[in-house]
């Protein structure tokens, strides 16, 4: 039974975990940061579910979701080179500008890619975590 603490903490630090995380992949094509950076906070947010509730319901909550995420995230990270070739030129990039209210974002290519990269780390690192946390049934220590 995991203890109450790490409960405690799963529940103040994983939202703060996963904020961090947007945040590093939303400011990442310009400033440091990005995708990879990103995939590893939000998977440091999963491994804490996992210390905290046990790697049971967690593996139940993500896992047949972690295969499909990494071929997805490899797609959209050769649709954004594709996209880029497309255009006349080798890493060349498309921009554009979107207006939500007050705020204008910039968006490209390289936001597709940082997508494609989070989601190929996270998924992996998840799968990673959650072959570490596997418990054998039939060994005792």
């Amino acid at each position: 039974m995991p203890e109450l603490y790490l409960r405690l903490l799963d529940r103040v630090l994983t939202p703060i975990l996963l904020v961090l995380a947007a945040y590093l992949f939303l400011r990442g094509h310009n400033e440091p940061g990005g995708g990879f950076i990103a995939g590893l906070a939000a998977a440091s947010a999963i491994q804490l579910q996992i210390l905290s509730l046990g790697d049971e319901p967690v593996r139940r909550r993500y896992a047949r979701f972690l295969h499909p995420m990494a071929g997805l995230g490899l797609f959209i990270a050769l649709l954004s080179a594709i996209l880029g070739i497309l255009r006349g030129g080798y890493f060349s990039s498309l921009w554009g500008k979107v207006q939500l209210g007050e705020v204008e974002l910039e968006l490209g290519t390289p936001l597709l890619f940082d997508l494609g990269v989070f989601l190929i780390v996270f998924s992996v690192i998840v799968s990673f975590l959650l072959a570490l946390s596997r418990q054998d049934e039939g060994k005792t220590p």
